[in-house]
């Protein structure tokens, strides 16, 4: 019964390497070359393991190295190493380590105040279990309008704040009905505070009280 030559190179490890074989550390670099590149724009590390010295295999031109499995890129995972022209192939474990960034306040805010960009910071959430809610780029947080006061260094959670409004309790407005080949505008006051892409009720001229959706331009629309 004839073995493969790496499974009878594994059961033989006292097997004396011959010119040809493939220099494990050459693929070992390569996977870090691979990986350099996979994580270049992650926030993330990563400990690559090592290949089994005592493996024997054909001496490869071109190998190649990928993910074992494209759905898991994190966490502890392993990159395929092959050779088509001779094929074999191997694994090689991989640990990622994803570093985790959260939005702190870098001075104390009020109610209503809007976000600017040196009114926070990025930082490295040490602790995972902190981190619950917590915004995690900048471009989340700055423009944003508080909901109430915080502290400097609290954590900028999702429930903190939101969009600043753009129409406010009792401010005149203007009414835009539209439909397939007509469009009416009106105007009415609103019943409460609303940001753009939010529904807003308005009271109009006549008494009668409508519901729309604000428009970046402060007009509440109408849709039949």
């Amino acid at each position: 019964m004839k073995f493969p030559y790496l499974i009878l190179a594994w059961l033989l490890p006292g097997l004396v390497l011959a010119a040809g074989n493939q220099d494990m550390s050459v693929l070992e670099k390569l996977a870090d070359r691979f990986m350099q590149q996979e994580v270049s724009h992650r926030q993330a590390s990563y400990k690559l393991g090592k290949l089994d010295r005592r493996l024997v295999l054909p001496a490869c031109q071109n190998p190649r190295v990928d993910w074992s499995n494209a759905a898991q890129t994190s966490g502890n995972t392993a990159l395929v190493l092959a050779c088509p022209d001779s094929g074999w192939s191997i694994r090689l474990p991989v640990s990622i380590n994803e570093k985790q960034l959260g939005v702190v306040l870098t001075r104390s805010v009020s109610a209503g105040e809007v976000l600017q960009a040196g009114d926070v910071k990025l930082v490295d959430v040490a602790n995972p279990a902190m981190a619950r809610n917590v915004i995690t780029s900048l471009d989340l947080a700055i423009g944003q309008s508080m909901r109430s006061g915080a502290p400097a260094g609290s954590w900028l959670r999702t429930f903190m704040v939101h969009a600043p409004y753009l129409v406010r309790a009792g401010q005149p407005v203007k009414v835009e009905a539209g439909g397939d080949g007509f469009s009416v505008l009106s105007e009415g006051v609103a019943n409460g505070n609303a940001a753009v892409g939010d529904a807003v009720s308005v009271r109009l001229s006549g008494g009668r009280v409508i519901r729309g959706v604000v428009q970046p331009d402060g007009t509440v629309s109408l849709s039949y």
